[in-house]
């Protein structure tokens, strides 16, 4: 593992805003003692980046002093960028990227609070050596690995719902991206506006690592689960992966 030092081409953003169409100011939701959601989640990255290349984007007086309490950097961010729907996404990351004066960035989310300094050290090797290093991808992403039975409105999607029902294990590898960890070169996202290449590294994590808070029920999932993280089962890079769990290269 590449100690703390060797990231310092890595710029880590926390792009957050107050307001929340589902769940209001929930980046302040109480998630450990008296530790905020973002207070929580800002711990766990000074654990893996200097607090010099960790960045709190956002128009939030609040959020301003959260950075400066932790010592971190404030991203001032134009409230346009900070109104839900008025900006289309692509224009919130070049807005926030375009300041990034290193090479390489990773996006984390506040409100995906269980994936662990672990996790995201085990993420920025993986970007290291996988897409700055060897270029055999040009982008990575946090996922879980689903082996479910999914349908549409039209049917099955992903097995067949008849005689030739297979085992879940057969199924074929589908991800969902959990919002944890977005990395990709500075250079590449303005050209393409987008933090995610066509050909990205499946960088699998726990099932609890991919709670994302959109619902309050979620946050209430997030802190039920807790005692899982607090155990060390959720720090481990590739604890409990399963066969056919490897990291994918797609």
């Amino acid at each position: 593992m590449l100690e703390m030092g060797a990231y310092r081409d890595i710029s880590v953003i926390v792009a957050v805003r107050e307001g929340s169409s589902r769940v209001r100011g929930k980046i302040f939701l109480p998630f450990d003692g008296e530790k905020t959601l973002l207070d929580w989640k800002i711990e766990q990255l000074k654990q893996v980046q200097d607090p010099d290349l960790i960045f709190l984007s956002s128009n939030s007086e609040r959020v301003r002093e959260a950075a400066e309490r932790h010592g971190v950097q404030f991203l001032p961010r134009s409230d346009y960028l900070c109104t839900a729907h008025l900006a289309a996404l692509s224009e919130v990351i070049t807005g926030v990227v375009k300041d990034v004066k290193t090479p390489y960035f990773a996006w984390a989310m506040a409100v995906v609070p269980l994936m662990s300094p672990d996790e995201y050290r085990e993420g920025f090797d993986l970007f290291l050596r996988h897409v700055a290093l060897e270029r055999t991808h040009d982008s990575l992403v946090s996922a879980n690995l689903l082996k479910e039975f999914l349908w549409n409105a039209e049917g099955p999607i992903n097995y067949k719902a008849d005689r030739g029902h297979v085992y879940t294990q057969n199924l074929p590898d589908i991800f969902r991206i959990t919002n944890g960890l977005y990395m990709r070169s500075t250079e590449d996202t303005m050209r393409d506006a987008y933090f995610l290449g066509r050909k990205p590294y499946m960088h699998q994590v726990r099932k609890a690592s991919g709670i994302d808070i959109d619902e309050y029920e979620d946050y209430e999932a997030a802190l039920a689960m807790k005692a899982l993280y607090y155990s060390g089962a959720s720090h481990v890079p590739g604890a409990q992966r399963g066969p056919g769990t490897q990291h994918a290269r797609v």
